[in-house]
């Protein structure tokens, strides 16, 4: 069953999200679309990682984003509220519309507060996520 309500997590207020196509490597992303989750801590985890100069990638087991260069420096994060009319499942908690779409609720989050959903990872553990995707988790800290 489809939720009524999805996230959309981002470093800026958005008044429109727009079609963006990711930078991930995944065939299942290389589409342009808008992307969203039913889960809030997960569209957070991802506000963290819109920003330059920074590479991450998510455990698979667990919400965290695992920084290899950067880390979260902004200030704040944005958690879109969207309705789900406009989207469909692309996968365990991935949504996706191909049409812009209007959030009727924004709430600002301190990163700062946001500390339990990333850490500093490694050269070493990124390797072997890529090599390892789909049986990937983080390693306890």
């Amino acid at each position: 069953m489809k939720p009524k309500v999805l996230y959309h997590g981002s470093n800026k207020k958005i008044k429109v999200l727009e079609l963006r196509q990711p930078f991930f490597d995944l065939k299942e992303n290389s589409m342009k679309a808008v992307f969203a989750t039913k889960n809030k801590e997960f569209a957070l985890a991802m506000g963290l990682t819109s920003q330059k100069n920074s590479s991450s990638f998510r455990s698979r087991n667990k919400i965290l984003i695992n920084f290899v260069q950067g880390q979260p420096k902004m200030k704040y994060v944005y958690l879109h509220y969207i309705k789900s009319d406009k989207f469909r499942n692309n996968g365990d908690e991935e949504y996706i519309s191909t049409k812009k779409v209007k959030p009727f609720k924004i709430e600002k989050y301190k990163v700062s507060d946001l500390n339990y959903l990333w850490r500093k990872s490694n050269k070493k553990e990124l390797k072997e996520f890529l090599k390892n995707r789909d049986k990937w988790h983080t390693p306890l800290s």
